[in-house]
């Protein structure tokens, strides 16, 4: 038994509405994810911002730095198997 053109035109409509508005609830939400809170300062600093949107960056100095990738590089050519 064949829908008529008028049926088969109604639901192609309305999924078509109800896919449309899905995609504008999951870009509402995926909007809102990237909210970031600009007016307190204090949720900033958790997050790592500072109020002007700069990260906060605490950098270690370049001896710290170089001496960690030597101790952990001589800890890997160390513990390699010799085959």
């Amino acid at each position: 038994m064949n829908h008529s053109v008028y049926l088969q035109i109604a639901t192609l409509f309305i999924k078509a509405d109800l896919r449309r508005e899905e995609r504008q609830w999951k870009r509402k939400i995926r909007r809102s994810a990237y909210d970031l809170p600009w007016e307190n300062p204090h949720l900033l600093k958790d997050i790592g911002l500072e109020p002007d949107g700069r990260s906060v960056t605490h950098s270690e100095p370049d001896n710290v730095k170089v001496a960690r990738r030597m101790r952990h590089l001589r800890r890997v050519l160390t513990s390699r198997i010799v085959t």
